[in-house]
């Protein structure tokens, strides 16, 4: 099941609202609510969720339209190893833009994309071996979206964890791969 909702985290999502709202139904329906008032209180809530979702993803994907046209994408970066309360465990919104052998990475303001921060070049990056991994809740807190997945890379600057889209992945993932003789 967790397989299918990270494949389809905007269904999975309206699916779990719906499962939310029939319990919320069921409830009041047994607390005594009346019919028509806990119908009525359901349609606006799905309609609260349900608009707040069709925004969200409408911005999400004129951003994305955005930095394709530009060769950048959206990522969230961290330093894992970094020293204890050096906010190595939080994750930094950023443009990257791929070239070979490197990812030039600009930290970020929301999906307004204004920068903030000082850019910085990742370079070195090679591969840990180990696999990626879905974002979990512990990531989502810190904004990183659903249905994102994560991979580990060490660098010249030490390990990093980088959390995109699995296409984003990929195609950092192509962009920094030395050719093959």
């Amino acid at each position: 099941m967790r397989e299918w909702g990270a494949k389809h985290p905007e269904l999975a999502f309206t699916l779990a609202v719906l499962a939310g709202g029939v319990v919320a139904v069921t409830v009041d329906l047994l607390l005594g609510q009346e019919l028509d008032t806990t119908i009525a209180n359901m349609a606006f809530f799905m309609l609260f969720v349900g608009g707040g979702l069709y925004f969200t993803q409408k911005r999400l994907r004129k951003t994305k339209a955005r930095l394709d046209e530009q060769g950048q994408s959206l990522l969230f970066l961290r330093y894992p190893n970094s020293l204890p309360g050096s906010l190595s465990g939080v994750w930094q919104m950023g443009i990257a833009t791929p070239a070979p052998g490197r990812i030039d990475f600009q930290p970020a303001v929301y999906d307004e994309l204004i920068p903030s921060g000082r850019s910085r070049t990742l370079t070195g990056l090679r591969s840990t071996g180990l696999p990626p991994r879905l974002a979990t809740h512990n990531d989502n807190k810190q904004a990183v979206p659903g249905g994102y997945q994560i991979i580990t890379l060490e660098s010249d600057g030490g390990v990093i964890d980088i959390a995109a889209s699995p296409a984003t992945l990929q195609k950092m993932q192509d962009a920094v791969e030395p050719a093959s003789p």
